[in-house]
Protein backbone atom coordinates (compact mmCIF):
# COMPACT_ATOMS: atom_id res chain seq x y z
CA UNK A 1 0.00 0.00 0.00
CA UNK A 2 0.94 3.52 -0.63
CA UNK A 3 0.77 5.06 2.94
CA UNK A 4 2.24 1.83 4.76
CA UNK A 5 3.71 3.12 7.90
CA UNK A 6 3.94 5.83 10.14
CA UNK A 7 7.68 5.80 11.21
CA UNK A 8 10.38 8.39 12.16
CA UNK A 9 10.77 12.66 12.16
CA UNK A 10 12.81 15.18 10.45
CA UNK A 11 15.57 17.24 10.41
CA UNK A 12 17.96 19.73 11.79
CA UNK A 13 19.59 22.32 13.77
CA UNK A 14 22.75 23.73 12.77
CA UNK A 15 25.82 21.48 11.58
CA UNK A 16 28.02 19.35 13.93
CA UNK A 17 30.21 17.38 11.60
CA UNK A 18 32.42 19.16 8.87
CA UNK A 19 30.88 18.69 5.41
CA UNK A 20 32.06 16.82 2.43
CA UNK A 21 31.62 14.91 -1.09
CA UNK A 22 28.89 12.57 -0.86
CA UNK A 23 30.23 8.59 -0.60
CA UNK A 24 28.79 5.90 -1.67
CA UNK A 25 27.29 6.71 -5.40
CA UNK A 26 24.10 7.96 -4.05
CA UNK A 27 23.48 9.95 -7.42
CA UNK A 28 23.88 7.74 -10.70
CA UNK A 29 26.53 7.96 -13.30
CA UNK A 30 25.87 11.16 -15.56
CA UNK A 31 23.73 12.72 -12.75
CA UNK A 32 23.17 16.95 -13.29
CA UNK A 33 24.34 16.97 -9.62
CA UNK A 34 27.52 18.34 -9.44
CA UNK A 35 28.29 19.22 -5.90
CA UNK A 36 26.53 16.91 -3.05
CA UNK A 37 27.56 17.29 0.46
CA UNK A 38 27.20 14.95 3.14
CA UNK A 39 26.38 16.92 6.15
CA UNK A 40 25.86 15.72 9.91
CA UNK A 41 23.39 18.04 11.34
CA UNK A 42 22.20 18.49 15.05
CA UNK A 43 18.43 17.94 15.14
CA UNK A 44 15.79 18.75 17.85
CA UNK A 45 16.98 17.21 21.55
CA UNK A 46 20.42 16.85 19.71
CA UNK A 47 19.62 13.94 17.54
CA UNK A 48 22.53 13.66 15.02
CA UNK A 49 20.40 13.88 11.23
CA UNK A 50 22.60 12.71 8.08
CA UNK A 51 21.56 14.72 5.06
CA UNK A 52 22.82 15.93 1.59
CA UNK A 53 23.60 19.20 0.20
CA UNK A 54 23.76 19.68 -3.54
CA UNK A 55 25.00 22.59 -4.89
CA UNK A 56 24.81 23.51 -8.85
CA UNK A 57 28.42 23.52 -10.48
CA UNK A 58 30.45 26.58 -10.10
CA UNK A 59 27.93 27.84 -6.75
CA UNK A 60 30.06 29.89 -4.61
CA UNK A 61 29.43 32.63 -1.78
CA UNK A 62 27.78 35.70 -3.36
CA UNK A 63 25.44 33.82 -5.55
CA UNK A 64 22.13 34.45 -3.83
CA UNK A 65 20.70 31.25 -5.18
CA UNK A 66 17.11 29.64 -4.73
CA UNK A 67 16.99 26.65 -2.12
CA UNK A 68 14.54 24.14 -1.70
CA UNK A 69 14.33 21.89 1.33
CA UNK A 70 12.55 18.39 0.40
CA UNK A 71 10.55 16.83 3.21
CA UNK A 72 9.90 13.33 3.44
CA UNK A 73 7.02 11.74 3.20
CA UNK A 74 5.41 8.35 5.04
CA UNK A 75 6.94 5.80 6.25
CA UNK A 76 10.71 4.64 7.21
CA UNK A 77 11.84 6.90 3.55
CA UNK A 78 15.79 8.16 3.86
CA UNK A 79 16.92 11.23 1.99
CA UNK A 80 16.78 9.95 -1.04
CA UNK A 81 13.06 8.47 -0.83
CA UNK A 82 13.68 4.95 -0.77
CA UNK A 83 12.17 2.11 0.98
CA UNK A 84 13.31 0.19 3.71
CA UNK A 85 15.12 -3.74 3.24
CA UNK A 86 13.07 -6.02 1.38
CA UNK A 87 10.96 -2.86 -1.07
CA UNK A 88 12.52 -1.82 -4.19
CA UNK A 89 14.33 1.86 -4.23
CA UNK A 90 12.20 4.74 -5.20
CA UNK A 91 14.34 7.52 -4.93
CA UNK A 92 11.71 9.97 -5.48
CA UNK A 93 13.32 12.74 -3.39
CA UNK A 94 16.96 12.12 -5.18
CA UNK A 95 15.80 12.91 -8.21
CA UNK A 96 14.00 16.17 -7.11
CA UNK A 97 17.10 17.19 -6.18
CA UNK A 98 18.94 15.91 -9.34
CA UNK A 99 16.18 18.45 -11.60
CA UNK A 100 16.08 21.02 -8.77
CA UNK A 101 20.30 21.63 -8.99
CA UNK A 102 20.37 21.03 -12.79
CA UNK A 103 17.91 24.00 -12.76
CA UNK A 104 20.68 26.67 -10.77
CA UNK A 105 18.80 25.77 -7.14
CA UNK A 106 20.26 24.21 -3.72
CA UNK A 107 18.53 21.43 -2.66
CA UNK A 108 18.69 19.92 1.21
CA UNK A 109 17.23 16.51 2.00
CA UNK A 110 17.77 14.13 4.79
CA UNK A 111 17.31 10.98 6.42
CA UNK A 112 13.71 10.72 8.86
CA UNK A 113 14.31 9.86 12.54
CA UNK A 114 14.65 6.09 12.50
CA UNK A 115 16.06 5.77 8.79
CA UNK A 116 19.29 5.77 7.64
CA UNK A 117 22.26 8.16 9.77
CA UNK A 118 19.59 9.45 11.84
CA UNK A 119 19.54 6.84 14.61
CA UNK A 120 16.66 7.17 17.34
CA UNK A 121 17.45 6.46 20.59
CA UNK A 122 15.40 4.12 22.48
CA UNK A 123 11.96 4.98 24.07
CA UNK A 124 12.23 8.29 22.00
CA UNK A 125 8.73 9.71 21.42
CA UNK A 126 7.94 12.08 18.18
CA UNK A 127 5.37 14.70 17.48
CA UNK A 128 4.51 16.54 14.94
CA UNK A 129 5.02 19.57 16.15
CA UNK A 130 8.46 18.94 16.59
CA UNK A 131 8.40 17.92 12.63
CA UNK A 132 7.51 21.41 12.14
CA UNK A 133 10.03 22.68 14.36
CA UNK A 134 13.26 20.78 12.46
CA UNK A 135 12.02 21.44 9.29
CA UNK A 136 11.85 25.63 10.02
CA UNK A 137 15.45 24.58 11.50
CA UNK A 138 16.17 23.35 7.94
CA UNK A 139 15.11 26.34 6.32
CA UNK A 140 17.23 28.51 8.75
CA UNK A 141 20.04 25.75 7.81
CA UNK A 142 19.92 27.30 3.96
CA UNK A 143 19.03 30.27 4.83
CA UNK A 144 22.68 30.76 6.47
CA UNK A 145 24.47 29.30 3.30
CA UNK A 146 26.72 31.61 1.51
CA UNK A 147 25.57 30.70 -1.47
CA UNK A 148 22.09 31.08 -0.71
CA UNK A 149 19.69 34.07 -0.82
CA UNK A 150 17.28 33.87 2.02
CA UNK A 151 14.70 35.33 0.80
CA UNK A 152 14.35 32.46 -2.06
CA UNK A 153 13.49 29.81 -0.41
CA UNK A 154 10.88 27.04 -0.85
CA UNK A 155 9.68 23.90 0.86
CA UNK A 156 9.28 20.65 -1.74
CA UNK A 157 6.87 18.20 0.97
CA UNK A 158 5.78 14.62 -0.17
CA UNK A 159 2.89 13.26 1.59
CA UNK A 160 3.38 13.51 5.51
CA UNK A 161 5.77 16.37 4.35
CA UNK A 162 3.24 18.24 2.73
CA UNK A 163 1.81 18.16 5.69
CA UNK A 164 4.65 19.99 7.41
CA UNK A 165 5.08 22.03 4.33
CA UNK A 166 1.61 23.36 4.89
CA UNK A 167 2.20 24.23 8.85
CA UNK A 168 5.75 25.19 8.10
CA UNK A 169 4.49 28.04 5.78
CA UNK A 170 1.50 29.53 8.00
CA UNK A 171 4.17 30.50 10.62
CA UNK A 172 7.71 31.25 8.88
CA UNK A 173 7.61 34.26 6.47
CA UNK A 174 10.88 32.41 5.11
CA UNK A 175 9.35 30.19 3.04
CA UNK A 176 8.39 31.41 -0.21
CA UNK A 177 6.39 29.23 -2.13
CA UNK A 178 5.65 25.38 -1.58
CA UNK A 179 4.97 22.31 -3.54
CA UNK A 180 2.68 19.58 -2.47
CA UNK A 181 2.91 15.98 -3.60
CA UNK A 182 0.74 13.67 -3.11
CA UNK A 183 -0.57 15.38 -0.16
CA UNK A 184 -4.13 14.86 1.68
CA UNK A 185 -7.19 17.39 1.44
CA UNK A 186 -9.18 15.50 3.99
CA UNK A 187 -8.63 13.55 7.27
CA UNK A 188 -5.68 11.15 7.14
CA UNK A 189 -7.91 8.07 7.95
CA UNK A 190 -10.10 8.84 4.81
CA UNK A 191 -7.22 8.64 2.73
CA UNK A 192 -5.90 5.35 4.22
CA UNK A 193 -9.55 4.00 4.08
CA UNK A 194 -9.66 4.55 0.14
CA UNK A 195 -5.96 3.20 -0.24
CA UNK A 196 -6.89 0.27 1.62
CA UNK A 197 -10.15 -0.53 -1.17
CA UNK A 198 -8.00 0.89 -3.75
CA UNK A 199 -4.82 -1.81 -3.23
CA UNK A 200 -7.59 -4.53 -2.35
CA UNK A 201 -7.67 -4.17 1.35
CA UNK A 202 -11.34 -3.19 1.91
CA UNK A 203 -11.33 -5.95 4.61
CA UNK A 204 -8.94 -3.95 7.24
CA UNK A 205 -11.10 -0.80 6.96
CA UNK A 206 -13.12 -1.24 9.52
CA UNK A 207 -9.97 -2.30 11.90
CA UNK A 208 -8.38 0.68 10.97
CA UNK A 209 -11.17 2.92 11.89
CA UNK A 210 -11.72 1.58 14.93
CA UNK A 211 -8.16 1.76 15.91
CA UNK A 212 -7.81 5.63 14.89
CA UNK A 213 -11.41 6.32 16.57
CA UNK A 214 -10.11 5.09 19.95
CA UNK A 215 -6.60 6.87 19.40
CA UNK A 216 -8.59 10.52 18.83
CA UNK A 217 -10.65 9.88 21.81
CA UNK A 218 -7.87 9.66 24.00
CA UNK A 219 -7.00 6.25 24.26
CA UNK A 220 -3.47 4.77 24.27
CA UNK A 221 -2.34 2.91 21.44
CA UNK A 222 -2.68 -0.73 22.23
CA UNK A 223 0.54 -3.23 21.74
CA UNK A 224 1.17 -4.41 18.90
CA UNK A 225 0.02 -7.90 19.52
CA UNK A 226 -3.35 -6.33 20.93
CA UNK A 227 -3.91 -4.40 17.24
CA UNK A 228 -5.79 -6.36 14.68
CA UNK A 229 -3.49 -8.44 12.77
CA UNK A 230 -4.66 -6.81 9.74
CA UNK A 231 -3.17 -3.18 10.61
CA UNK A 232 -0.95 -4.43 12.98
CA UNK A 233 1.92 -3.11 10.88
CA UNK A 234 0.59 0.63 9.76
CA UNK A 235 0.93 1.78 13.41
CA UNK A 236 4.63 2.86 15.16
CA UNK A 237 5.45 0.97 17.82
CA UNK A 238 5.62 3.42 20.82
CA UNK A 239 4.54 6.08 19.43
CA UNK A 240 0.77 6.49 19.80
CA UNK A 241 1.29 10.25 20.66
CA UNK A 242 2.10 11.15 17.05
CA UNK A 243 -0.15 8.54 15.52
CA UNK A 244 -2.81 10.61 17.09
CA UNK A 245 -1.45 14.02 15.78
CA UNK A 246 -1.42 13.05 11.98
CA UNK A 247 -5.00 11.36 12.24
CA UNK A 248 -5.96 14.94 14.04
CA UNK A 249 -4.57 17.15 11.48
CA UNK A 250 -7.23 18.79 9.20
CA UNK A 251 -5.73 19.64 6.00
CA UNK A 252 -7.86 22.22 4.60
CA UNK A 253 -7.37 24.12 7.74
CA UNK A 254 -4.09 24.18 7.39
CA UNK A 255 -3.81 25.36 3.57
CA UNK A 256 -6.18 27.89 4.55
CA UNK A 257 -3.67 29.54 6.46
CA UNK A 258 -0.97 29.46 3.70
CA UNK A 259 -0.54 32.89 1.85
CA UNK A 260 2.54 32.06 -0.66
CA UNK A 261 2.27 30.23 -4.32
CA UNK A 262 1.66 26.68 -4.06
CA UNK A 263 1.99 23.70 -6.13
CA UNK A 264 -0.21 20.84 -6.00
CA UNK A 265 0.78 17.66 -7.61
CA UNK A 266 -0.78 13.96 -7.55
CA UNK A 267 -0.19 10.91 -10.07
CA UNK A 268 -3.51 10.07 -11.32
CA UNK A 269 -2.61 6.41 -10.98
CA UNK A 270 -2.35 7.06 -6.98
CA UNK A 271 -4.72 4.44 -5.31
CA UNK A 272 -5.27 7.07 -2.04
CA UNK A 273 -4.35 10.52 -2.84
CA UNK A 274 -7.51 11.61 -5.09
CA UNK A 275 -8.30 14.19 -7.64
CA UNK A 276 -10.65 15.55 -5.26
CA UNK A 277 -8.08 15.87 -2.32
CA UNK A 278 -5.90 18.23 -5.04
CA UNK A 279 -8.83 20.30 -5.71
CA UNK A 280 -9.96 20.83 -2.10
CA UNK A 281 -6.10 21.68 -1.25
CA UNK A 282 -6.09 23.93 -4.35
CA UNK A 283 -9.39 25.61 -3.24
CA UNK A 284 -8.15 26.10 0.29
CA UNK A 285 -4.57 27.67 -0.46
CA UNK A 286 -6.00 30.23 -3.23
CA UNK A 287 -5.71 32.48 -5.94
CA UNK A 288 -1.72 31.20 -6.15
CA UNK A 289 -2.13 27.59 -6.12
CA UNK A 290 -2.39 25.49 -8.83
CA UNK A 291 -2.72 21.98 -9.76
CA UNK A 292 -0.48 19.47 -12.14
CA UNK A 293 -1.66 16.22 -12.38
CA UNK A 294 0.78 13.08 -13.91
CA UNK A 295 -1.91 10.79 -15.79
CA UNK A 296 -0.11 7.89 -15.34
CA UNK A 297 2.19 8.67 -12.51
CA UNK A 298 1.52 6.77 -8.86
CA UNK A 299 1.98 8.12 -5.34
CA UNK A 300 5.73 8.77 -6.26
CA UNK A 301 5.50 10.13 -9.51
CA UNK A 302 6.38 6.78 -10.69
CA UNK A 303 5.49 5.88 -14.40
CA UNK A 304 5.13 2.04 -15.08
CA UNK A 305 7.54 0.14 -17.82
CA UNK A 306 4.95 -0.02 -19.76
CA UNK A 307 2.96 3.06 -19.54
CA UNK A 308 -0.91 2.10 -18.36
CA UNK A 309 0.29 -0.93 -16.30
CA UNK A 310 -1.32 -1.43 -13.03
CA UNK A 311 1.03 -0.11 -10.56
CA UNK A 312 1.69 -2.63 -7.82
CA UNK A 313 0.98 -1.70 -4.23
CA UNK A 314 3.39 -3.71 -2.46
CA UNK A 315 6.28 -4.32 -5.68
CA UNK A 316 8.08 -7.79 -5.67
CA UNK A 317 11.82 -7.11 -4.50
CA UNK A 318 12.88 -10.46 -6.21
CA UNK A 319 11.13 -8.98 -9.15
CA UNK A 320 12.90 -5.49 -8.86
CA UNK A 321 16.11 -5.79 -7.27
CA UNK A 322 17.65 -2.64 -7.78
CA UNK A 323 17.14 1.39 -8.84
CA UNK A 324 17.21 2.41 -12.79
CA UNK A 325 19.03 5.23 -13.81
CA UNK A 326 16.91 8.09 -13.32
CA UNK A 327 13.51 6.85 -11.13
CA UNK A 328 13.43 3.62 -9.54
CA UNK A 329 13.05 -0.24 -9.31
CA UNK A 330 15.17 -1.64 -12.32
CA UNK A 331 12.16 -3.32 -14.37
CA UNK A 332 9.39 -1.57 -12.51
CA UNK A 333 9.07 1.94 -13.76
CA UNK A 334 10.32 5.30 -14.63
CA UNK A 335 9.69 9.20 -13.18
CA UNK A 336 7.49 10.75 -14.96
CA UNK A 337 10.21 13.40 -15.89
CA UNK A 338 7.87 15.88 -17.32
CA UNK A 339 6.26 16.23 -13.71
CA UNK A 340 9.94 16.92 -12.04
CA UNK A 341 10.70 19.24 -14.72
CA UNK A 342 7.49 21.20 -13.76
CA UNK A 343 7.83 21.32 -10.85
CA UNK A 344 11.21 23.14 -11.06
CA UNK A 345 9.90 25.81 -13.62
CA UNK A 346 6.95 26.34 -11.09
CA UNK A 347 9.85 26.97 -8.33
CA UNK A 348 11.98 29.17 -10.57
CA UNK A 349 9.11 31.44 -11.40
CA UNK A 350 7.94 32.02 -7.56
CA UNK A 351 11.25 32.08 -6.71
CA UNK A 352 12.96 34.58 -8.94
Amino acid sequence: MALALFVGGVLVSRVVGGEGPTTGGSAPAGSPVSAERHLELDGADGLTIGATLALPAGASAGDGLAAVVVLPGFGPTDRNGLYPPGRPADPLYRDLSETLVDGGMVTLRYDKRGTGQSVLPPDATLTFDDMVADAAAAVEFLAERAEVDGQRIAVVGHEEGGLVALQLAASDPRVASIVLISVPGRPLVEVVAEDFRNSGHGDDVDDLESVVESLLAGQDLPEPDALPASVRGFFPVGQGEYARDLFSLDPMALARRVDVPALVVRGERSTGISAGDAEALVGALGDDAQVLAAPEAGHTLMVTDPPGAAIPAEPDPSEHAGPSEHGGPSGFGHRDEDALTRIRDFLASTLS
